[in-house]
């Protein structure tokens, strides 16, 4: 909702500009229901595996630097894009499944991810996808290298 993406929303865009982002790739793009507030100077790429979801998303929001692709995060080849943005996603992801989420999104090219993680972790438990627990990516089994930028969300974790 509006109020779990205040942060990301009133950091994004100076974010984008900071690192000179001409071109975004949103998985997955959900209902599009948040982004869609924003003004963005870019190029933007909505992804997710609900086909419905893209199709409404194509037809209510997508434009001229605007488009919404049926896109599966671990399979799929992904476009390349300046900046990958990946909130809350990896954390209902089983550990394997991330490893293969993460390393798809190398394999596109990108330049920089933007996702969910919990930086005050000591450990990361593993789970059958779907269900959900706080990850540290810089912990193993991913050992990613510490974040650029951390964007404070700042509402309580779930349980």
């Amino acid at each position: 909702d509006l109020a779990q993406t205040a942060a990301v929303r009133r950091r994004l865009p100076e974010l984008l500009r900071r690192y000179n982002c001409t071109s975004l790739l949103d998985l997955p793009c959900g209902d599009f229901y948040w982004m869609n507030t924003l003004e963005l100077d870019v190029d933007y790429i909505g992804g997710d595996i609900v086909a419905e979801l893209i199709e409404r998303n194509q037809q209510k929001y997508q434009g001229a630097r605007r488009r919404f692709l049926r896109l599966d995060l671990q399979h799929d080849d992904l476009p390349a894009s300046d900046l990958v943005l990946c909130r809350d996603c990896l954390v209902h992801f089983s550990n394997r499944d991330i490893v293969l989420a993460l390393n798809n999104i190398k394999r596109s090219g990108s330049r920089y991810l933007l996702t969910t993680t919990f930086v005050d972790r000591d450990r990361n438990s593993d789970i059958v996808t779907g269900k959900w627990r706080p990850l540290n990516l810089q912990r193993p089994p991913f050992a990613l290298p510490a974040p650029i930028e951390v964007i404070d969300e700042a509402h309580p974790q779930r349980p």
